[in-house]
């Protein structure tokens, strides 16, 4: 989307009277000219701080970040708000600006749609890390991910555009807190098309419908939508968890995970 030229759109409140001093640049932004810092997003997001803190009547600290994942973050520090932006918003119409204000200042739940919107018409303006493609390994001393894939496919997923597997490294799922120690099955990263599935799950003891099941849940990642809703990636949607009871030993398999949890963290490589 390109930058609006509707006059007052995020004007500038330091309009060029004379020539910039060093070390700054002229910015024409809503139709007026203000100078900023050599950095060429610093008077836009300049702009922009100055907008928002109008419209929620309160000081806040605006930074423009590149994330992939998280468009819109709040957090607050007393009375000051530090709020965190995609740079798609450094030229987002003045509409939507007016919608983060109200987001932000109470939470209406119409903004954050509008917001939602916004950010899924302008989805090729996140960046997407490149990944060289390697040799996966697939093959486990029990069981063979890419057959356990290819079955799933033909069962769930006929369509379904191509995506990686592998088994991870040996104990690369495992994270502890001060609480208790978990498991993570599987995970699916967005950027690769990969999903990797924990060593500890190529034992002979896992029944292979439980396998089954972890790459069947990191496969509906990769064919269900997953909408940023208030700034952020909706993993769990009401369709993926509808769908998650399409698979066909859903209940054995959930079952089984309860009754054998403790045993999968006590084993490493299996």
């Amino acid at each position: 989307m390109g930058r609006s030229e509707t006059p007052g759109q995020l004007a500038f409140a330091q309009v060029l009277h004379a020539a910039p001093k060093p070390g700054v640049v002229p910015v024409r932004i809503g139709g007026l000219w203000g100078v900023s810092p050599a950095d060429p997003q610093e008077g836009p997001r300049r702009a922009l701080e100055a907008h928002l803190s109008r419209s929620v009547g309160a000081p806040l600290v605006v930074s423009i970040t590149d994330n992939r994942r998280t468009m819109l973050s709040i957090r607050r520090e007393g009375a000051l708000r530090r709020v965190r932006l995609h740079h798609m918003f450094l030229d987002a119409p003045e509409g939507v600006l007016d919608a983060v204000g109200r987001y932000l200042s109470h939470g209406e739940e119409g903004a954050g749609r509008s917001i939602d919107t916004f950010i899924a018409e302008n989805q090729h303006r996140i960046h997407r890390r490149r990944v060289p493609r390697r040799p996966w390994a697939t093959r486990g001393r029990v069981f063979d991910l890419s057959a356990v894939l290819a079955s799933l496919v033909g069962r769930y997923f006929p369509a379904m555009a191509p995506v990686a597997v592998t088994w991870g490294r040996s104990a690369s799922g495992l994270r502890t807190s001060s609480r208790r120690r978990t498991i993570r099955m599987g995970t699916y990263y967005l950027d690769e098309a990969l999903i990797r599935i924990h060593p500890a799950l190529d034992q002979a003891w896992v029944p292979l419908y439980f396998l089954e099941w972890v790459l069947y849940h990191e496969l509906l990642h990769h064919v269900v939508p997953m909408p940023v809703i208030n700034g952020r990636r909706c993993y769990h949607t009401e369709e993926f968890r509808t769908r998650e009871l399409a698979f066909e030993d859903y209940t054995r398999a959930r079952d089984w995970e309860r009754r054998n949890l403790r045993r999968l963290l006590a084993s490493r490589d299996g």
